[in-house]
């Protein structure tokens, strides 16, 4: 028997999400349709009933990050309202605001990780330019190790969802602009591990003295207060 829902979806932050999910469930046999909204965080699928259940259309979901928020209420014999308090469904807003806390936690923390990085930076570029007196020895070993720190921090903590976004992609085929993010400062700050590790037996072959740390603390910081304005809008 055909049937057609409309489901509340958990996981969602890019549009690109929402295609993932579309097209995950147009390949899933009983579907005859499927219209995934990112603005609105739902799916509405239309599904034969006796081939493709709820739980089956969200298990085919939760290996890339997402699943659905299924109505269960007449399966364990609640009313809706009651299910709603079982599920914890009228905190979800409670919940929500806490999310957004701490996305902006990040990116307090990030940006002055930036400010630090981007100071650095310019210091460097500068004093090769001439501009600028060169960056004296005792501060240059202090950054040489404190940005592999910095770095290593938002790559792993702040950055742990670009992370998860390459994860996926390896093992799923499953690709947005977290995968993007995550391959390319995961890339910067593995060259830069490496680079840093085994300098002396590299330093025939390439140049040593530049790294990319600084790369993966700037684009991260810069990415990152995308998500709170994601989320509160």
């Amino acid at each position: 028997m055909n049937h057609t829902q409309t489901y509340t979806i958990k996981g969602m932050h890019c549009a690109s999400c929402a295609g993932i999910i579309e097209k995950t469930f147009k390949k899933i046999s009983g579907v005859q349709s499927a219209d995934v909204n990112y603005a609105t965080e739902t799916a509405k699928v239309a599904h034969d009933a006796a081939q493709v259940s709820p739980q089956a259309l969200s298990e085919a979901i939760e290996p890339l990050g997402y699943s659905l928020i299924l109505p269960m209420a007449q399966e364990m014999g609640m009313s809706a309202d009651e299910h709603a308090v079982h599920l914890g469904l009228n905190q979800s807003k409670k919940e929500k605001l806490a999310e957004l806390a701490a996305m902006r936690t990040q990116v307090l923390v990030s940006i002055p990780l930036a400010i630090i990085s981007g100071i650095v930076m310019a210091w460097e570029l500068s004093a090769q330019a001439g501009i600028v007196p060169t960056v004296p020895q005792v501060w240059s070993e202090f950054f040489h190790h404190l940005l592999p720190l910095m770095a290593t921090y938002m790559l792993f903590i702040v950055g742990k969802p670009y992370l998860q976004g390459v994860y996926r992609f390896a093992r799923y085929g499953s690709a947005n602009m977290d995968t993007l993010i995550g391959i390319g400062t995961g890339a910067a700050y593995l060259y830069s591990v490496i680079v840093t590790a085994l300098a002396e037996p590299l330093r025939p072959l390439i140049n040593v003295d530049y790294t990319y740390y600084d790369v993966v603390i700037v684009v991260i910081a810069f990415i990152t207060p995308r998500k709170p304005l994601e989320a509160r809008a």
